[in-house]
């Protein structure tokens, strides 16, 4: 295990989603349902996949992190071991980006994961309207669909030098 993963680990931090969402995310997370196998009805192995989508959304989107004053739903510890080394320096970047490289907050993990789980809650809903938008096509389809946007979205910021 890496450093900078162990950092994540040790601080025991909270993992959250905006609490009126917890009916909609369960409806397209496996993790706790019977539909284990069922990756057209609910795309997302792990409540930490799909937050980590919504903050893909967030920062695509250009979205502004939530504001602090919100009910949250706990969802998992950093403690648990969960968090890649991936996602790890994926939320890294992110806080460097969005604090700057010399802020003391981009080097702690309690303000990397606040950010994260703000710009998650900012994306949520963006994400939620996705899935509810087109009722023909599977909740695979419409992540894959939105994936692409965003990915072009970033393509686009690229050539024009945002990015």
């Amino acid at each position: 295990m890496s450093e900078f993963r162990e950092r994540f680990r040790s601080a025991n931090c909270s993992l959250t989603f905006p609490r009126e969402f917890e009916n909609e995310i369960n409806r397209i997370v496996q993790m706790h349902s019977g539909e284990r196998g069922s990756i057209e009805r609910r795309p997302f192995r792990r409540q930490v996949d799909f937050w980590m989508f919504c903050i893909a959304v967030a920062l695509s989107d250009q979205l502004a992190p939530r504001d602090g004053k919100y009910q949250k739903k706990m969802f998992i510890q950093t403690s648990q071991d969960i968090i890649s080394e991936e996602f790890c320096a994926f939320l890294a970047i992110i806080a460097v980006a969005k604090f700057s490289h010399d802020s003391p907050e981009a080097g702690e993990v309690k303000h990397i994961i606040e950010l994260a789980n703000r710009l998650a809650a900012a994306g949520c809903p963006l994400v939620i309207q996705k899935f509810k938008e087109n009722i023909f096509t599977s909740q695979l389809d419409q992540a894959v669909e939105l994936a692409r946007t965003l990915r072009n979205n970033m393509l686009e910021m690229q050539e024009i030098g945002v990015a």
